[in-house]
C-alpha cells in the first residue's frame, strides 16, 4: 500500500500539473480567438470573458485523457532512469500490479470525463447559446465603429465610414456605406453592382417580428450602379433601413451538444446524433486506453534519458485523435454505418495497445 500510494501520488500530481499547463495554453487559445471577435464586432466585449469559462468544461474533458497519458509517461520514465522501478520489480512490484494500480486510476478519470461530456457540457453549451441569443449579446454596430476609419464588415459586403459619433455611441453622423451586389445584364453575364448611401445621421434598431438587425439611416442618398458605366440611380430619401448579416460564432457541433444522453439515445438513428453519442464515450474511452498504453511506452534503460519516448508516444496519441475525428465525420455525412461508428478507431487502438505490451514484456522481461 505505501508503493501504491507514492505511485498514485507522483501520477496525479504530475497529470494535474500537465492538464492544468495544457488547459492554459488552449484557454490562451480560445481567449485569442474570441478577441478576434470581438475586434471585428462579431461579439461585444462585456459577455468575453463568460464565453471563454464556458469553453473551460469541455477543454478539460478533452484534456484530461491526454495530461493522465503523458503524466504517467513522465513519472515512469523518471522512475526508470532513477533505477526505482527495478528495485520495485525487485520486491514483486511488477507489470501487473502496475497495470492494476494505473487501470483505477484511468477508470476515475474515464468517470470524471463521461460526467463532463454527459451532464457538465450540455448544460453549458445550452447555456451558451441562450446567452448568445440573448439581447446582451447583440452587437450594436454602431459601438464597434472608429469615427474618421473606414471598416469592413465580417462577411467582406459592407463597409462602412462615419465621421462622428454621439457621446452614448448609439448615434452616426454623416454616414457612408457601401454594399457589393452581384447582379446579371440582358446578356446573363454576372456583374458587380454596388449601392452606396450617403446619410446625415443613422442608429441601429431591431424589426419587432423578425428580430433582424437594421441599421437606420436618415436624409440622404442611395446610389446603385455597377463601377464605370452611366446606369445608375439615385434614390433621395428621408428613412432608409439597411439589413445587418448577422453572425455566426458557433461551434459546428453545437446543437448536438446541448442534447442530454436520453434525447441522444432516443434519436440514435440519425447519423448526427448517434456520432455525438460516441464522441461523448470515445473520449472516455481513450483515457482508459491510452493510460495502460502508458505503462509499456515508458520503459526506458537506466541510462537513456527519461524523455525518450515522448516523442513516439505524443506521435500515437496524435494519429489516434485524429483517426476519431475522422471517424465522427464519417458518421456524420453518413459514410460508415453507425453499428461500425467510430468503434474501429478504439479496436485498432485496443489491438496495438495489446501488441506494444506483449513486444515491451518479452524486451524488458517485466516481471508479472
Amino acid at each position: 500500500m505505501i508503493i501504491a500510494r507514492y505511485l498514485t501520488r507522483e501520477v496525479v500530481f504530475t497529470c494535474l500539473a500537465v492538464t492544468f499547463i495544457l488547459l492554459l495554453a488552449f484557454l490562451s487559445q480560445q481567449t485569442v480567438r474570441y478577441l478576434n471577435f470581438v475586434a471585428v464586432g462579431k461579439i461585444p466585449a462585456k459577455i468575453l470573458l463568460q464565453l471563454i469559462s464556458f469553453e473551460a468544461p469541455y477543454i478539460l474533458a478533452f484534456l484530461l485523457p491526454l495530461g493522465l497519458y503523458l503524466g504517467i509517461l513522465l513519472t515512469f520514465g523518471r522512475l526508470y532512469a532513477d533505477q526505482e522501478m527495478s528495485i520495485l520489480q525487485m520486491v514483486g512490484y511488477g507489470n501487473r500490479r502496475l497495470l492494476s494500480l494505473v487501470s483505477m486510476i484511468a477508470l476515475v478519470a474515464a468517470a470524471i470525463v463521461v460526467f463532463l461530456m454527459f451532464w457538465v457540457n450540455p448544460a453549458v453549451s445550452a447555456k451558451r447559446q441562450q446567452m448568445m441569443a440573448s439581447d446582451e449579446a447583440t452587437v450594436h454596430l454602431v459601438q464597434t465603429i472608429m469615427p474618421g476609419r473606414f471598416q469592413v464588415s465580417p462577411d467582406g459586403r459592407h463597409v462602412m465610414y462615419v465621421e462622428k459619433l454621439s457621446r452614448d455611441r448609439e448615434r452616426a453622423e454623416n454616414i457612408f456605406m457601401a454594399e457589393q451586389k452581384k447582379s446579371t445584364d440582358d446578356n446573363g453575364n454576372e456583374k458587380n453592382a454596388w449601392m452606396l448611401v450617403v446619410a446625415e445621421q443613422g442608429y441601429q434598431a431591431k424589426e419587432a417580428v423578425s428580430q433582424g438587425q437594421f441599421f437606420v439611416t436618415r436624409d440622404g442618398y442611395r446610389y446603385e450602379g455597377t463601377p464605370g458605366q452611366n446606369d445608375y440611380k439615385i434614390i433621395q430619401f428621408a428613412k432608409y433601413s439597411v439589413h445587418i448579416p448577422e453572425n455566426d460564432v458557433r461551434n459546428a457541433h453545437e446543437e448536438n451538444e446541448t442534447l442530454p444522453l436520453s434525447q441522444l439515445w432516443k434519436d440514435y438513428s440519425q447519423p448526427k446524433r448517434a456520432a455525438e453519442f460516441q464522441w461523448r464515450f470515445s473520449l472516455a474511452i481513450a483515457t482508459i486506453l491510452l493510460t495502460i498504453l502508458a505503462v509499456p511506452l515508458s520503459a526506458v534503460r537506466p541510462r537513456q534519458g527519461r524523455y525518450l519516448s515522448l516523442v513516439p508516444a505524443i506521435l500515437v496519441y496524435v494519429i489516434y485523435i485524429h483517426l476519431l475525428y475522422i471517424a465522427r465525420h464519417w458518421v456524420e455525412r453518413g459514410m460508415v454505418p453507425i453499428s461500425i461508428g467510430m468503434w474501429w478507431v478504439h479496436i485498432v487502438m485496443f489491438m496495438f495497445v495489446m501488441g506494444v505490451m506483449l513486444i515491451s514484456s518479452q524486451k524488458w522481461n517485466m516481471k508479472s
